[in-house]
């Protein structure tokens, strides 16, 4: 055991020496994060293969379709606020988590009205499924959201060992719930409710945990408010952004090709979250550096995350045929989208650096450009490709839009003001 140690501080420090990465520093918050990542991946792939095989394909796709429609009501909610706390906390200020969950919680009263005027339209619509699943997610998703907060004041102590235990934890929850709910029943609306319930839950109970373990105090965070306010405004689209596509496959193709894209989407959408949180462990250590000493090795970073993105790629569309027939032969004709969907992970990673560089030098008149931009060419690809091509369309404008984002990113960080 001794001999292996010594092994492994030997690659760490060569490896460290190699790339100019402190690499211990990310194996041993990889190592949790990676840990987390990978088994509420397997928890939660084990809940959609359940999904996937015990129920129809348009029972599936309705059910998607109405968290899709919960997730554009994230609009309503200070969705910038968990980057702001990460940054606030690395920092130094403790505080930030009290005030800003309380913060939210009165911001997020927006969000229970908008919801619950959607289930009276469909009550009065006589859609008594939707009206109900809605009216449930309206009760409890506005504090789900604030609750959250804890994730991200975890990850600027770096306590990235609870952070992740916390995380597996909470999916556990989730799954479990969802498992007995699919066999108990096969009614949308009880999913929909386990589902807010579950998740309330987890997020209620793990935040004040956290303030169990570290008490912070309530300070003046004024300025990581503001902070918060500032990245929720620039990112104010995300959250149409992050559904509408399939909001527009649902609605123009039918609710059994979003059960199809949904899972051709199942793994590739953990799987680039992962690469990203990964990447988000340097937010820390590059909150305490200035810009030009992140851009004297900005350009090698590109390059080192484009090749992890290419393995990670290379490796997933040779192994998701095996994936699909033997856990999801229903959805065989997922395979060809999830393996398009696959080129996404070059870029991911370069891109998660690049927007870590961003926040953490609050560089907000360049986070605005980026995020404005990219929404709105998302959209624009969505609309034209999903309306006319599909599950194709939707997936080739995933792709598209990766490649312009990582060239408008390097341009704007290589045209950059650092007094932004």
């Amino acid at each position: 055991m001794s001999t292996l140690r010594e092994s492994y501080r030997k690659i760490i420090d060569y490896g460290t020496e190699l790339l100019g990465l402190d690499l211990k520093y990310f194996a041993s918050g990889g190592f949790w994060t990676t840990l987390g990542q990978g088994i509420n991946g397997v928890i939660s792939f084990l809940l959609v293969i359940a999904f996937a095989n015990l129920l129809p394909k348009e029972t599936y796709g309705l059910y998607r379709y109405i968290l899709s429609l919960a997730g554009i009501l994230n609009i309503f909610t200070l969705t910038g606020m968990n980057n702001a706390v990460v940054q606030a906390t690395a920092a130094g200020n403790d505080g930030v988590l009290r005030s800003s969950v309380k913060y939210q919680l009165k911001w997020n009263s927006m969000m229970l009205i908008a919801f619950w005027i959607l289930a009276g339209y469909y009550f009065w619509q006589n859609n008594f499924i939707f009206a109900a699943s809605l009216f449930i997610l309206g009760a409890l998703s506005p504090m789900t959201q604030a609750l959250n907060t804890y994730g991200g004041y975890l990850q600027g102590k770096k306590a990235f060992k609870l952070n992740n235990i916390f995380a597996m934890l909470s999916t556990a929850v989730y799954v479990l719930g969802m498992f007995i709910a699919l066999l108990l029943s096969k009614e949308i609306v009880l999913f929909v409710a386990v589902y807010s319930l579950t998740t309330f839950g987890a997020n209620l109970f793990f935040y004040y945990k956290t303030l169990k373990i570290f008490n912070p105090l309530i300070t003046s965070s004024e300025d990581a408010l503001k902070y918060g306010r500032q990245l929720t405004f620039i990112g104010f689209m995300g959250p149409i952004v992050a559904q509408i596509d399939s909001i527009i496959l649902a609605h123009f193709w039918g609710p059994a090709q979003l059960a199809v894209y949904s899972l051709a989407r199942v793994i590739p959408d953990r799987i680039g979250p992962l690469i990203k949180t990964i990447i988000n462990l340097g937010m820390p250590k590059l909150a305490i550096k200035t810009a030009e000493d992140i851009d004297k090795v900005f350009y090698k970073r590109i390059f080192q995350t484009l090749g992890l993105g290419a393995l990670l790629a290379a490796g997933y569309i040779l192994l998701s045929p095996l994936v699909f027939k033997y856990l999801l032969p229903k959805y065989i004709d997922s395979i060809f989208y999830s393996q398009l969907l696959a080129l996404t992970f070059i870029f991911a990673a370069p891109l998660g650096y690049m927007g870590v560089a961003f926040y953490s030098q609050k560089m907000v008149k360049i986070i605005f450009s980026s995020s404005i931009s990219s929404s709105i060419i998302k959209i624009i690809l969505y609309i034209i490709l999903g309306i006319w091509g599909g599950i194709f369309g939707l997936v080739l404008a995933q792709v598209i839009y990766y490649i312009i984002v990582f060239f408008i990113s390097i341009a704007l960080w290589k045209f950059k003001n650092p007094a932004n």
